[in-house]
């Protein structure tokens, strides 16, 4: 039961995102680039694009080996990249304004921190660290 309710989340989560692609670029061929639908496709496009570094950092299908800190400081400096590229693209912040991008800079800076922090207690707690847990994962599969 418990995969049934995640595939229906995971298919909901597919739904929503492949009906706002479609539907946003749809509303902008009819009524040209408007700032909400602009938005709405720049936040798709910085998703796919962290999702893809996540992919990136933190598996071994492209990094073989990288101790945690190099995979956190990479997945930081391209992340970071992506969203601003996104945000400038998207005119998410008014371009000519420092303090704005001062601030989406440390709010950034904040959110990697925090979410460093609870990966790293999550794997203090299951494995002992990521470079353990992804050694377990591999003794599991056999590789």
């Amino acid at each position: 039961m418990k995969d049934f309710g995640k595939r229906i989340v995971l298919s909901a989560c597919a739904m929503f995102t492949l009906f706002m692609a479609v539907g946003s670029v749809v509303a902008m061929a009819a009524t040209g680039p408007q700032y909400g639908l602009v938005m709405t496709l720049t936040l798709l496009l910085t998703a796919a694009a962290l999702a893809v570094l996540q992919g990136v950092w933190f598996t071994d299908k492209v990094i073989h080996s990288l101790p945690y800190p190099g995979r956190i400081l990479g997945f930081g400096i391209t992340a970071f990249a992506a969203i601003a590229a996104c945000a400038w693209l998207g005119g998410w912040l008014p371009p000519n304004n420092p303090w704005a991008w001062m601030t989406f800079s440390l709010i950034f800076l904040v959110t990697l921190a925090a979410f460093c922090i609870g990966y790293q207690i999550h794997f203090k707690r299951t494995a002992g660290s990521f470079d353990a847990a992804l050694r377990a994962y591999h003794q599991k599969m056999g590789r």
